[in-house]
C-alpha cells in the first residue's frame, strides 16, 4: 500500500487531544492516506467524505468481517458485542437496514421530536436550578449537565426511571471505547461485552415487563413489533440499547463541545447572548467546527478509485468527518469559529440512507440547552485551560470540563 512520511497515529496523546493538526497535514499533502496502524484508508477531504457516506459500493457492516476475522479468546469475548451491536441500523446495509430503518421513523417523528421542545428546556432549568441552588459558583458541565439532558429525555421516551441513570452511563462508558475505535484503552472487548450484557439484561427485563404491561413508551412499541413478527427479540434488545447509547452519547459531545467552542470565542458568546435568535446558526457552526462525530467507518465492498488511490474490496475506509469539515475548499476561513456561517455544509449527521435518525432532536436539544445555560449564567467561564478527550476515533468529547459562573 502507498505510504507517506507523514503519520497519523491515533495512538498518540497529542493525536487524541489535537487530532486535527495532523489530519489536516493529511487534507492538504495526502487526502487518501494509507494508515498502516489503523490498516484502512483514512479520508479528510469534504468530496471524498460525503461520497463515501453516499457510496453504495461501500458496507456499514464493519463488524461482521472483523469478527470473522478473530480467533480463540478474542473471538469469544467479541461474541455478545457482535450478538447485539450487529442488530443495529447503523451497521446494515439494504434491505434490512430499509426494514429497520422504516420502523424507527414510526418512532422518531419530526411531531414526537417538537413535543418534546417544552419537556426539554423544562429538564434543562431543573438541572440549572440545582447548580445555581448550590451557591459555590462552580459545577461540572458535562456530569451536571450536557449528560443528564440527553440521557433524562432518551430515558423518558424509552419509559425507564431517570434513577437508573448512572448505572446505564456506567455500561454506556464501558461499551464506548469499543463503538469508538479507541485505540489506546486497555481491554476494550472485555468491558464493552460486560457493557453491553448489562444493557441486555436491564432492556430484556423491561421488556418483559410491557409484554404484560404495555405503555407509551418506545420499549413498548419495540415489544409489539417483536410480538407481531416484525423484528426479533435480538432486534428489540439490540434497538433499545442503540435508541440510548445514540440517542444521548451524541448530544452530550454536542453541548460539551459546543459550550467549550462558544468559550474560547468570547466575541461569538457576546453575539449569541446578545440575539438568542442566532441560536440555531449556533448549532450548526457547533457541529461544524468540533461535531461530536469524528469519523465514519466503513468497508470496501466493490473497488473504486479515489484521487489516483484504488481503494480494494475489503479495505477499511476511516472518513474523518471533523476533518472534512474544516476543508478550506468548502468553508471559507474554516477555523473561524462563526456562528453566522452561511452556508454551512457541514457533514456531521451523515448523507444518504444513513443520516441521523436523531438529528432534529439532536438539534432541539443543543439549542436549548445552549440558550438556557447562558441565559442563567451569561458570565460562565472555563475553570480550567486544557481538557482531556476521550480516546474514540468516531466520537470526539472532553470526559470533564469544569466551570465558573461567574
Amino acid at each position: 500500500m502507498p505510504q507517506t512520511a507523514l503519520v497519523f497515529d491515533p495512538r498518540d496523546p497529542d493525536v487524541i487531544q489535537r487530532p486535527l493538526e495532523t489530519l489536516l497535514r493529511l487534507q492538504a499533502e495526502d487526502p487518501v492516506h494509507w494508515s498502516p496502524l489503523l490498516k484502512g484508508w483514512v479520508l479528510t477531504r469534504h468530496d471524498d467524505v460525503k461520497a463515501v457516506q453516499m457510496n453504495s459500493g461501500v458496507t456499514s457492516d464493519r463488524l461482521t468481517p472483523f469478527f470473522d476475522s478473530q480467533q480463540g479468546e478474542e473471538r469469544a469475548k467479541l461474541a455478545d458485542l457482535i450478538r447485539y451491536l450487529n442488530t443495529w441500523v447503523v451497521f446494515k446495509d439494504p434491505p434490512d437496514h430499509t426494514r429497520l430503518r422504516t420502523l424507527l421513523n414510526k418512532v422518531v417523528t419530526p411531531a414526537v421530536m417538537r413535543d418534546l421542545e417544552a419537556g426539554i428546556a423544562e429538564l434543562a432549568d431543573g438541572l440549572l436550578d440545582r447548580i445555581a441552588a448550590r451557591g459555590d459558583g462552580r459545577f461540572e458541565c458535562i456530569s451536571e449537565f450536557a449528560h443528564p439532558l440527553p440521557a433524562s429525555v432518551i430515558m423518558d421516551l424509552l419509559g425507564i426511571p431517570r434513577e437508573d441513570m448512572e448505572a446505564l452511563r456506567d455500561w454506556s462508558m464501558q461499551l464506548q471505547p469499543f463503538l469508538g475505535n479507541a485505540t489506546s484503552t486497555g481491554d476494550k472487548y472485555e468491558t464493552g461485552r460486560a457493557g453491553i450484557v448489562a444493557m441486555a439484561d436491564y432492556f430484556r427485563a423491561a421488556a418483559e415487563d410491557r409484554k404484560t404491561r404495555p405503555r407509551g413508551d418506545v420499549i413498548s412499541h419495540f415489544v409489539m413489533l417483536q410480538q407481531t413478527g416484525q423484528i426479533s427479540e435480538e432486534e428489540l434488545i439490540g434497538s433499545c440499547i442503540l435508541f440510548l447509547f445514540a440517542g444521548h452519547e451524541t448530544t452530550t459531545n454536542l453541548i460539551g463541545n459546543g459550550v467549550r467552542a462558544l468559550l474560547q470565542n468570547p466575541e461569538q458568546k457576546a453575539k449569541l447572548i446578545a440575539e438568542p435568535s442566532l441560536v440555531a446558526g449556533a448549532v450548526e457552526e457547533m457541529l461544524r467546527f468540533e461535531g461530536p462525530t469524528g469519523a465514519v467507518v466503513r468497508v470496501v465492498k466493490e473497488p473504486f478509485d479515489m484521487r489516483g488511490k484504488t481503494l480494494r474490496k475489503g479495505d477499511r475506509v476511516y472518513a474523518m468527518v471533523n476533518a472534512a469539515n474544516h476543508d478550506p475548499e468548502v468553508f471559507e476561513d474554516a477555523a473561524r469559529f462563526d456562528i453566522t456561517r452561511t452556508p454551512n455544509r457541514h457533514l456531521t449527521f451523515n448523507h444518504g440512507i444513513h443520516f441521523c435518525l436523531g438529528a432534529p432532536l439532536a438539534r432541539a436539544e443543543g439549542r436549548i440547552a445552549i440558550t438556557r445555560l447562558f441565559a442563567r449564567f451569561p458570565n460562565l467561564a472555563l475553570a480550567s485551560d486544557t481538557a482531556e478527550y476521550m480516546d474514540t476515533l468516531t466520537m470526539r468529547g472532553v470526559r470533564e470540563m469544569p466551570m465558573v459562573t461567574g
